[in-house]
């Protein structure tokens, strides 16, 4: 009898202890366990909450060093343009020569390379959901922080804006499931393309609020002014993407109010860049020199941020390595 009444005792207080209902002190010479880390959160993750918390302006960037500038610069994330891929693969303009695996691709090294979210265009994400959904996974796997993509069919893509032709409604929207079934953080922007016959933005934003109903974490439209982006806003229910930066359509408070995610065109960083060194070389040719085009320089505090030089030669350091001298860098 006292050998059954052990016994139940013993269950008891093993129960207890099993439930976290009694306290012990550790045992002498028991290492307890480590403690969890905290999982560093994810690119997605990150621009979510940006996304929610304040407008989001994404200057476009179009390699690793106009990211790293954009950074430095204070912006809290960064836009690539598919156009940049069309541009700086093969010199094209953009009219999706270039494949989404070569733009994911593309991308997923500039995203390597920064600290903060990159928002990629995808152009249609593979058009067919099975193909979505697999680039889906792969541009997170990548580091892309968010993702957009648009409803226009590849006859579209291929010659350009002015050519009718978008995905039906349907289609759009199961490769928004298709998207959002793959994803686990990254962010989600659905480009609405639809036609706009005599200025009516009617099928516009009827597709735009469909899309957002769907699974889409935010609404890629083009509308003329702030004011019409604060009534898009109402019917949407999410959050608006713009671009903005133009002439008609500034980077300003209002606009920013009514559009929570704007960026800026990679192309047209792309167009300034060409620019510039169009000049130089006008001035080689002519002079034999570039003395003017290289006031336009970045200074040699930036151009030492952007390449990470500090941060580089630290790692010599640690691995007995010469610092680089200013001609390498």
């Amino acid at each position: 009898m006292a050998g059954k009444t052990n016994r139940r005792k013993f269950v008891q207080v093993a129960g207890l202890a099993a439930s976290g209902l009694m306290t012990t002190r550790p045992l002498a010479g028991v290492v307890p366990e480590p403690q969890a880390r905290t999982a560093p959160r994810t690119m997605g993750a990150r621009f979510r909450a940006l996304m929610n918390a304040e407008p989001l302006i994404c200057p476009g960037a179009y390699d690793v060093m106009t990211a790293r500038l954009v950074e430095i610069h204070g912006f809290k994330g960064t836009f690539i343009g598919s156009s940049v891929v069309n541009q700086a693969l093969l010199g094209l303009p953009d009219q999706a020569v270039v494949t989404v695996s070569e733009i994911i691709d593309y991308d997923g090294i500039i995203a390597s390379n920064v600290d903060i979210p990159v928002l990629a265009d995808v152009d249609d994400f593979g058009a067919t959901p099975l193909n979505v959904y697999r680039f889906a996974k792969e541009a997170e796997k990548r580091g892309i922080g968010c993702a957009a993509f648009d409803d226009r069919m590849p006859i579209n893509r291929a010659t350009g804006y002015a050519v009718p032709g978008v995905f039906p409604k349907a289609r759009m929207i199961d490769n928004i499931h298709a998207a959002a079934d793959a994803r686990t953080d990254m962010v989600l922007i659905a480009r609405c393309l639809a036609p706009t016959p005599n200025n009516s933005y009617t099928e516009m934003l009827d597709r735009a609020a469909a899309y957002a109903e769907a699974g889409a974490d935010a609404v890629w439209i083009g509308l003329p002014t702030a004011q019409d982006y604060v009534k898009a806003a109402d019917i949407v229910k999410k959050p608006l993407m713009a671009v903005i930066g133009g002439a008609n359509f500034p980077a300003t408070a209002a606009a920013m109010k009514a559009a929570r995610v704007a960026v800026g065109q990679s192309a047209s960083m792309v167009n300034i860049a060409l620019g510039a060194v169009d000049k130089a070389l006008v001035e080689l040719k002519t002079t034999g020199r570039m003395t003017e085009a290289q006031k336009g320089s970045l200074s040699r505090e930036t151009g030492t941020k952007v390449e990470q030089v500090e941060e580089l030669n630290a790692r010599s350091r640690k691995y007995n390595l010469p610092s680089g001298s200013a001609p390498e860098r």
